[in-house]
């Protein structure tokens, strides 16, 4: 059981709700609601969900049209008890349905060792904020694509620059071409990605995109805050190399 100071810390990082999402990714619900025309079920995907606030409102505004599921990479970050303290707090779950409502599933994994899912499995992938700490982050994005069905939507935060950080750092995803810098934007652009503006900047909009990815080697990757406590984000760096999969360098 979390304590209920450090539950209090983190609520304003771990619980952002869909009105934060729109400020960043330009919302999920409108997705929802176009593919829900269509079939009966919905399912939804949210990498780093934290303290689940999203995948909550939309179980309270869909009910069981939407099947979601979140992913954390420890315990800590969020779990099932957190949910139900979270959605009970928020109104999303009544105080009579507490130990028995509806949670969001949920899997703790690393999401640069890859999803623990089938491949076509979510119509809605989305992340907000959780981009900066993922290491290989283009087989992150390779993955999304693996696990969206053909006619998915993925939306990521999956901020260019890091205006916060020193010079040296401020790339988080580095692609070399024979010594010639490849930007992020230019990369994702062959594959038809879009970086989409919204009000806190811009994120990456992508349907599925198979070859996504297998033209990178990923050569290393920094955790900046290990040098320096008070900088956060991982740094990748590839090069392109024909048919060299984007698999990190232990």
């Amino acid at each position: 059981m979390i304590r209920d100071a450090k539950y209090r810390a983190k609520l304003s990082f771990r619980a952002r709700g869909h009105a934060e999402l729109v400020e960043r990714i330009g919302g999920i619900f409108a997705e929802i609601d176009q593919r829900l025309e269509s079939r009966d079920c919905v399912r939804v995907l949210e990498l780093g969900c934290g303290y689940g606030t999203v995948l909550l409102e939309a179980g309270h505004r869909y009910g069981p049209r939407v099947e979601a599921h979140g992913i954390n990479r420890e315990l800590r970050d969020g779990n099932v008890d957190i949910f139900r303290r979270n959605g009970l707090e928020r109104g999303l779950i009544a105080p009579e349905d507490a130990t028995t409502h509806p949670l969001p599933a949920i899997a703790y994994v690393d999401v640069a060792d890859g999803l623990p899912y089938a491949a076509d499995t979510f119509d809605v992938v989305f992340s907000q904020v959780a981009w900066r700490y993922f290491g290989n982050k283009i087989r992150v994005l390779s993955e999304v694509s693996r696990v969206l069905r053909d006619d998915g939507i993925a939306k990521i935060d999956a901020e260019e620059l890091r205006p916060d950080l020193p010079p040296e750092y401020q790339r988080l995803v580095e692609i070399w071409d024979d010594g010639r810098l490849v930007t992020f934007h230019d990369y994702a652009a062959r594959f038809g990605m879009v970086f989409a503006g919204c009000a806190e900047g811009e994120y990456l909009s992508f349907g599925k995109t198979p070859r996504f990815g297998e033209d990178l080697e990923a050569v290393f990757q920094v955790d900046v805050a290990e040098i320096n406590r008070g900088w956060n984000g991982v740094k990748c760096v590839y090069r392109l190399g024909a048919g060299t999969p984007a698999r990190a360098r232990r």
